[in-house]
């Protein structure tokens, strides 16, 4: 072997790499694995759009509908009413004589003012403050019909033997006298004169199954209302007034102490099981002490249904109906303490169901309703210290509204449903909250996102299918399925 074939070395035959895609087949492979990776990203891409567009209408419709906006209607109405002027009480001036609204002294009395006056020992007729007739009495009168019989004048008072007794004069119970008018009478029918009263001074009065109204009845009440012929029930000077079963419709005006039916001045009684109309305000307290005004109907007043005034305590308030009333269905206001407001219905009043004002407080308002209210359904104006539990307010302005400081108020249990708003003025933690204005509405909610997956599904398959026709109309084979 020669040296140069020795050094020869045999090197190997090199194989040709294979380029990806070099063959026909395999190219074609290559291409459609990455149309497939395009279209697989594509349909994350449109699934992605689509959940995020249904999330968003999600939202959109969760605040637009799920939320309820209402807006929130004024409650401002004029309504005119007389300033507060110290005066004479209702029952002085007809014992003095003097007009209706004197407030002075100098006032001469007119014989036009008249009155009876039952006493214990004799019956008095006044006219302008001056004894025309007494009646000696060997023992009390007990009953009206007694009255009438001592008295014997129908131009004072008379009977008509059916039961309806008609005064054309004030009736005053006396200090030390008790007077109950029952049956046989049925009706007492008071004279529409200046004047014409019923009232108990320091005395005990009771009414049980009676209708009282006046002689002429009118519906327009805002002129009636300051009317000075209008006549009322009144007692004052400690007097006791109770009011059982009885019917009093179309009394009283806006003047001190007459409007409608009236406790003043230390006076204490009841009213139970009665019905008070078309009158100036249901019933009144100014002064008065444990008044109990229970299962009564209060309707159609001119101002308000009862409203228990000025520095009264212990007043009960239970288990009234109060509506259609010019203003509020029941008011506390000026200093009115230690009273309860329970069981009662408030509805279609013009103003507020329920109302505690001008620092009322140490109340406790417990399971009324208060519906379909002009304006709110409970308020506390300055009232501070009252408790608002288990009452159902529905339908009103403001479900509860706490104004002018809210210390110490305890609002527990109480439903709030269906108002233009649930509150004003103060939390409602603890209570049972439903479709009030400016609140979420959860069945709404649950109702639009338990659709969203549904929907999801629906545009996805929608969107699958007319991404297949239109590869069918192209005469591309569609990979994969869905989107």
């Amino acid at each position: 072997m020669t040296a140069s074939t020795a050094n020869t070395v045999t090197l190997p035959t090199a194989v040709p790499v294979r380029q990806p895609g070099s063959v026909p087949g395999e190219r074609a492979a290559v291409t459609a694995a990455a149309r497939a990776r395009r279209e697989r990203s594509r349909r994350r891409g449109v699934h992605l759009l689509l959940a995020v567009m249904t999330a968003l209408s999600a939202v959109t419709l969760s605040v637009t509908v799920g939320r309820d906006y209402r807006e929130l209607t004024s409650t401002t109405e004029f309504f005119h009413r007389h300033a507060y002027t110290p005066s004479y009480d209702p029952l002085s001036n007809v014992i003095l004589g003097l007009p209706p609204n004197t407030v002075d002294a100098r006032t001469s009395p007119s014989p036009e003012i008249r009155g009876i006056a039952v006493g214990p020992d004799a019956i008095t007729l006044l006219a302008g403050g001056r004894p025309e007739r007494v009646v000696p009495l060997q023992r009390p009168v007990t009953g009206l019909l007694d009255v009438v019989e001592k008295v014997d004048d129908p131009s004072w008072a008379g009977y008509d033997g059916r039961g309806r007794v008609t005064l054309s004069t004030a009736l005053v119970v006396s200090p030390g006298a008790s007077l109950t008018i029952t049956a046989p009478v049925s009706e007492l029918v008071l004279e529409v004169r200046r004047g014409v009263l019923l009232g108990v001074d320091g005395g005990r009065l009771a009414l049980d199954g009676v209708a009282v109204r006046p002689s002429t009845t009118s519906d327009d009440l805002q002129q009636l209302s300051v009317d000075e012929r209008r006549p009322f029930v009144v007692a004052t000077n400690a007097a006791t007034l109770t009011i059982t079963r009885s019917h009093l419709s179309y009394l009283g005006r806006d003047w001190n102490s007459s409007y409608g039916v009236s406790w003043s001045d230390r006076s204490t009684g009841s009213m139970t099981h009665s019905e008070v109309d078309h009158s100036f305000i249901g019933t009144y307290t100014d002064h008065a002490r444990d008044v109990a005004i229970e299962q009564n109907w209060f309707h159609d007043n001119t101002l308000y249904g009862v409203d228990p005034h000025s520095y009264s305590t212990g007043i009960s308030v239970r288990n009234n109906v109060s509506e259609r009333n010019g203003r509020h269905g029941i008011i506390f206001s000026d200093f009115v303490t230690g009273g309860v407001v329970a069981g009662n219905i408030t509805r279609d009043n013009r103003l507020n169901g329920i109302m505690m004002d001008a620092s009322s407080t140490g109340n406790r308002i417990v399971g009324n309703t208060a519906s379909g209210n002009r304006g709110d359904g409970i308020v506390l104006a300055s009232s501070p210290d009252n408790v608002v539990e288990q009452n159902t307010i529905t339908g009103n302005r403001v479900g509860l509204h706490v104004r002018g400081g809210g210390e110490n108020i305890r609002v527990r249990s109480n439903t709030i449903v269906d108002n233009q708003l649930a509150t004003q003025g103060i939390s409602l933690d603890g209570n049972t909250l439903r479709d009030n204005g400016d609140q979420w509405r959860p069945r709404v909610l649950v109702g639009i996102w338990a659709s969203v997956p549904l929907v999801l599904v629906l545009l996805s398959g929608f969107t699958g299918l007319a991404r297949r026709r239109r590869s069918r109309a192209v005469g591309r084979p569609v990979l994969g399925g869905g989107v």
